[in-house]
């Protein structure tokens, strides 16, 4: 992350008293969250037999009858072993030699039938490899991932080995702890999850720590919308934006799937190089977790009994509408902050940052110009062009993080987090809107109006135009060409995909709008594009047009079905859906995607064959 430094003077107001009870109604819930919590899949060949390799075990992944054998990139034959419970394996009818292992043909089906005193089993077999990205190997202590899947504030310390995609290890040892976290993804069985290293590590030239991220990208079809927005924040200028790259993650053996290892935010000379006040106050206090909190359902924090001599910073702070965490608290407006760092903020901590952000919110909604006192201009600005290009269904209301130096007036926008339920995701696919203005629907209802005030703002409108149209716009432009960086990622991480979407059921979590891999790629740019050509026109005033592709020229049936009858259009690859054929529907009915049960919508493009069923 970029290091840059500044200067602090806060100011204080009055905090009104408010109902926390009310702010639980503004929770905004991603649709997956309903999905009942759950275990993943039990793997039946888990101890049966595995392929050992640079002294890892990766075990067969079973589904419908077929055992997969997921490689990192890194693998080859030459350097594997095998190792079975006391049992025999053949793979079309040879008997494998465990001492002195045969190569097999990646992705070719083999018959295979393992047998021991315990058990027999058979099927079908295949060995898929990953390529040009690096591996985790996780191991805990108990052996399984079932309490860190249950319980989302447990730790499990255990060991851990990271390589690159040549399989050279950038990190091996012990590992303090892994953990789920998330709030959407931890409902989902793929979870992302949080890792503590032993000591210190630079793990792929992103910088020395021991915590790190690793992002399940579960809602995410392409697996890159998360890493090109943030590659996005950092080119629009939002600083400390968290680096990441993807690798392939093995629990216990059990591959896991395709992940985006990601910095953590927080306080570091490496991450957010801001000043540490919560270790200023633990010298002063000592261990501030097993201090006795309050919470008055507006303000929370802990008791401690001394401060810093200037507390002004350095402060995270992010709107979230789950309100969690041990520290935070909820403006007149009603729109909630959690104290992220310090996490453990004391009473008087709390109290400044609430008036603070009181005075800065009060200024923002009265469109006092004195608020630029109080912003980096250059970070909100970036900020806001960056929600709005992806039109990110939480922009305003969760993962939206501000940070603040010591000694320093304004609030930095950033660093950007969060963007799997953007750019087209689920039912948000309109590309001829202003998100701000969405967002302004909300005014007094607890969500922050804070970008649809500033929108209105002249001088902030300046900022934005001309921002967009000599930073945003081309960098957008780079991304979608033809063989550009999303078609260069698309292709790194192929391999790995192909596993992926084999280990997870893409349709049971809504997972793109199209069967094929390649598919939901275009898509992603076919969103951009147009997102571009609407932000030109709104913006610029010109007509352009940016998309990158025209169709193949293949031809794509859509039916639309329900009990009054189906109707079918035959439409060339990359046009529009038609309109849909609403005289079949009975009163309250509407059409839905039988794939994946996404509501219908005209802005998606045909890239392949649907199927759209009345529902009610």
């Amino acid at each position: 992350m970029k290091r840059i430094y500044s200067l602090f003077i806060g100011t204080a107001s009055i905090l009104l008293l408010i109902s926390y009870a009310y702010i639980s109604e503004f929770v905004i819930q991603h649709p997956s969250e309903t999905e009942t919590m759950t275990d993943a899949s039990a793997n039946s060949l888990e101890d049966a037999f595995c392929l050992v390799c640079q002294g890892k075990q990766i075990h067969p992944w079973e589904q419908d009858g077929t055992a997969y054998f997921f490689l990192p990139s890194y693998f080859n034959w030459e350097n594997a072993s095998w190792e079975a419970s006391r049992g025999t394996l053949e793979i079309d009818g040879k008997t494998v030699d465990f001492f002195a292992p045969v190569s097999f043909e990646l992705d070719k089906e083999y018959d295979y039938c393992f047998s021991s005193i315990h058990t027999k089993s058979e099927g079908k077999l295949r060995f898929l490899k990953s390529a040009n990205i690096g591996s985790v190997f996780v191991e805990t202590k108990s052996g399984t991932m079932n309490r860190v899947d249950r319980d989302k504030e447990y730790k499990e310390p255990g060991n851990i080995l990271i390589t690159d995609s040549q399989g050279s290890p950038l990190y091996e040892g012990n590992l303090t702890h892994i953990k789920s976290r998330g709030n959407a993804t931890w409902k989902s069985k793929k979870k992302s999850y949080g890792i503590m290293l032993s000591k210190p590590a630079d793990l792929f030239s992103m910088g020395e720590s021991k915590s790190w991220i690793l992002m399940s990208n579960v809602f995410d079809a392409n697996k890159l919308q998360n890493k090109i927005s943030l590659e996005m924040a950092e080119a629009f200028g939002l600083n400390y934006t968290s680096e990441s790259t993807w690798v392939d993650l093995y629990l216990n053996g059990e591959y896991w799937g395709n992940y985006l290892l990601c910095e953590k935010i927080e306080v570091d000379e490496n991450r957010v190089d801001i000043e540490d006040l919560e270790e200023e106050t633990a010298l002063l206090n000592g261990s501030l977790k097993n201090i006795q909190t309050f919470n008055t359902r507006i303000q929370r924090g802990s008791l401690a009994d001394q401060n810093p001599d200037n507390i002004t910073g350095g402060y995270i702070l992010e709107v979230d509408h789950h309100y969690s965490g041990p520290s935070g608290f909820v403006t007149t407006n009603l729109t909630p902050f959690t104290l992220r760092a310090p996490q453990y903020a004391t009473q008087e901590q709390v109290d400044y940052a609430a008036d603070y952000i009181q005075r800065l919110e009060d200024l923002i909604l009265s469109n006092d110009n004195e608020l630029f006192d109080y912003i980096d201009l250059d970070s909100f600005v970036a900020r806001y062009l960056l929600e709005e290009l992806v039109w990110n269904y939480d922009f305003g209301y969760n993962s939206m993080y501000f940070y603040k130096y010591k000694d320093d007036p304004r609030l930095y926008a950033g660093p950007a987090w969060d963007y799997d339920c953007a750019l087209g995701r689920y039912t948000f696919m309109s590309t001829n809107i202003l998100v701000v203005f969405n967002l302004n629907n909300y005014k007094g209802t607890g969500n922050p109006v804070w970008y649809p005030q500033l929108y209105e703002n002249d001088f902030f409108y300046e900022n934005i135009v001309d921002t967009y149209e000599k930073t945003v716009r081309p960098h957008v432009k780079k991304l979608i060409a033809p063989g550009g960086i999303i078609d260069q990622y698309a292709d790194r991480i192929r391999s790995s995909i192909a596993m992926d979407s084999i280990r997870w059921d893409y349709v049971e979590t809504w997972t793109g709008h199209y069967e094929a891999y390649e598919n939901n790629v275009r898509y992603l740019k076919y969103f951009l594009a147009r997102r571009l050509c609407f932000l030109d026109a709104e913006w610029l005033e010109e007509d352009n047009h940016y998309a990158p592709e025209k169709g193949n020229g293949q031809w794509h049936t859509v039916t639309f079905t329900s009990g009054n009858g189906s109707k079918t259009f035959v439409v060339p690859d990359g046009s529009l859906i038609p309109e849909p054929p609403d005289y079949l529907l009975n009163e309250g009915e509407w059409w839905h995607n039988e794939r994946n049960w996404e509501d219908f919508g005209l802005e998606i493009p045909i890239y392949e064959d649907f199927l759209f069923l009345a529902s009610g």
